[in-house]
């Protein structure tokens, strides 16, 4: 009985506090099965606690928060408290700006990106297209490990790099007591600038064409990064909790915290980006840094579910989202979209990725600290699962060893209409 008493006790259900104007219907055998799935995860370390929330034929099928901030279980998780959303930033943030770019500024996906942006221009990425690198193959390479070159071998600060003090050269924090070099910045772009470009045509996955898109997005626009996300999206559309750098704008308390970092940052990494690369560009980049709850999650979802149409409201051209969520190279082995991922094309049901129930018409993406986001149009559903895999470290690798995101998406697409 105690063990039965424990497991119900680590899920709370809160209402959605707002930030939800759809129609709710719960459906309790759907319900049980997630619970029974999210639970699991919980007992076996995957993660302390979770977010689901499915969205299913014009209804929330379920919206529900499991668990505690961290194992110490002080802090339940509710339905408004805020995630790292990690790598879904790069469609929920840098693609779905330069959608909005694409359709403005008549951006022609097969010019070179060095058309665009002149950092490149003279280096072995010239010739990369918008096509190529968007999904995954230009062969520029994977990422950079930026907080590799901040310290000296005794552990030391380097100049110019971070700082405990903020002042008017180290201005942006990295962490609550880490203040990084207002030239840092600078260093990132001349290290993507040199980085090798191998294999052209093949499939590798890279984000650092996402570092570079927020330049480009002020370039034409005129507006920084976020403050175009937020006029052309978030705001029109009622989003209140989806944000780079939480801490500016919520409480502690509302924020999960992610990892215990020994490493780099030596401290538990609370309301600033776990991503190091994002962290060190100040916490606003199109590869990571956005931060949200399910509910804000769900009205973008929504939005692409409903063919770029929110509430009325036209955000994006039905054919805009159709071209960036299909495969870009149907006839080769890359599975990817322009930015979006799409499902694994293995023959074996069982091993697709991300689910063996999805359709081929499914997008999304998936972030390292332990999220999904799924929009499939055929099924006129959505799953999304939030949660903190990477807590207390990211050696942590339950999530997919037990196959928790898969489990929740087969079900959520099962679910029939019966309540």
């Amino acid at each position: 009985m105690k063990k039965v008493f424990f497991l119900f006790s680590m899920v709370w259900i809160v209402t959605i506090r707002g930030q939800n104007s759809f129609s709710t219907h719960i459906n309790h055998s759907l319900e049980s099965k997630i619970d029974s799935i999210v639970q699991a995860g919980i007992q076996n370390k995957a993660y302390p606690g979770a977010q689901v929330l499915i969205f299913k034929h014009d209804t929330v099928r379920l919206n529900k928060s499991y668990g505690f901030h961290t194992y110490d279980s002080i802090v339940r998780v509710e339905n408004h408290h805020l995630y790292d959303l990690a790598s879904v930033t790069k469609i929920l943030a840098s693609t779905l700006a330069f959608m909005k770019l694409y359709e403005d500024y008549n951006i022609d996906l097969n010019r070179k990106v060095s058309d665009y942006i002149p950092l490149i221009k003279n280096t072995n990425k010239k010739n990369s297209t918008f096509m190529e690198v968007l999904s995954h193959q230009a062969g520029w390479l994977p990422y950079i490990e930026h907080q590799k070159t901040v310290r000296r071998k005794n552990g030391k600060l380097k100049a110019r790099t971070l700082s405990s003090i903020q002042n008017n050269l180290y201005t942006k924090p990295l962490t609550d007591s880490l203040f990084i070099h207002k030239s840092y910045k600078k260093k990132i772009m001349r290290r993507i600038k040199r980085t090798p470009v191998e294999k052209i045509g093949e499939y590798r996955y890279s984000g650092l064409l996402f570092f570079l898109l927020p330049d480009l997005v002020e370039k034409l626009s005129g507006q920084s990064f976020d403050q175009f996300l937020d006029s052309n999206f978030y705001d029109p559309m009622g989003i209140e909790r989806l944000t780079f750098n939480p801490s500016f704008k919520f409480p502690k308390e509302e924020i999960v915290p992610t990892e215990k970092d020994s490493l780099f940052r030596k401290t538990l990494v609370h309301g600033w980006v776990h991503d190091e690369a994002a962290g060190l560009m100040g916490g606003v980049s199109g590869n990571a840094g956005l931060f949200a709850n399910a509910s804000s999650l769900a009205k973008l979802l929504k939005m692409f579910l409903d063919c770029g149409q929110f509430e009325g409201i036209q955000f994006l051209k039905p054919e805009t989202l159709e071209l960036f969520t299909s495969r870009t190279y149907p006839n080769s082995d890359n599975r990817r979209g322009l930015g979006f991922d799409k499902p694994s094309l293995d023959s074996i049901p069982s091993e697709r990725y991300p689910s063996e129930k999805c359709t081929t018409e499914s997008y999304g993406h998936g972030g390292f600290t332990g999220n999904l986001v799924w929009v499939d149009p055929v099924h006129q559903c959505f799953m999304i699962f939030l949660s903190n895999r990477v807590y207390p470290t990211r050696e942590q690798r339950a999530l997919y060893r037990l196959n928790i995101r898969s489990s929740l998406l087969d079900e959520a697409i099962k679910a029939d209409l019966e309540f």
